[in-house]
C-alpha cells in the first residue's frame, strides 16, 4: 500500500489524506508488533463511510478500500485477503493513470501499470520465497 501511496502521488482532500495516514500507522504499528492484521480505532472504523463519500480524487477511494480489507480481516491477512489489497492497490494506481478505455492493451502500455504489476509480483515472489 505504501509503495501504491507514492506512486499515485499526494492526496489532495485532507480528511481522505488524513485518514490513509492513520490506517498506514496503524500498518506500521501492526508489522512492528508482529500482529496478523491491521487494528483501527472504532472512531475511524465509524468514521469510513463519511471519508469515503470526500473520497472523489481518483484512486483514494480504493485505497480507502484497501485499508478496510486490512483491518476487516478475522482470520488475518490470508493470501485471500492480501490479494484483494493488492487488486485494490492496482485499481486505485490504474484510476489515477486515466486511461481512456482502460483495456488491457492500454494497461500493457502504461509504464505505470507495468510497474504495479512488476512490484506486486515480486511481493508475492519474496512472501513465498521465490524468485519472479
Amino acid at each position: 500500500m505504501e509503495w501504491t501511496l507514492e506512486s499515485i502521488g499526494p492526496v489532495e482532500v485532507d480528511v481522505v489524506r488524513e485518514y490513509i495516514e492513520e490506517g498506514m500507522r496503524a500498518g506500521h504499528e501492526a508489522v512492528r508488533a508482529g500482529r496478523e492484521k491491521i487494528t483501527l480505532p472504532e472512531e475511524v472504523l465509524d468514521a469510513y463511510t463519511e471519508v469515503d463519500d470526500e473520497a472523489y480524487e481518483p484512486g483514494t477511494s480504493h485505497l480507502l478500500s484497501a485499508l478496510l480489507a486490512c483491518a476487516d480481516a478475522p482470520g488475518g491477512l490470508t493470501p485471500e485477503v492480501l490479494s484483494g489489497v493488492l487488486s485494490f492497490c492496482y485499481e486505485g494506481l490504474l484510476e489515477r493513470e486515466d486511461l481512456p478505455g482502460p483495456s488491457v492493451e492500454e494497461e500493457r502500455q502504461n509504464a505505470k501499470c507495468l510497474e504495479a504489476i512488476a512490484f506486486q509480483k515480486r511481493c508475492i515472489s519474496d512472501a513465498l520465497g521465490r524468485t519472479v
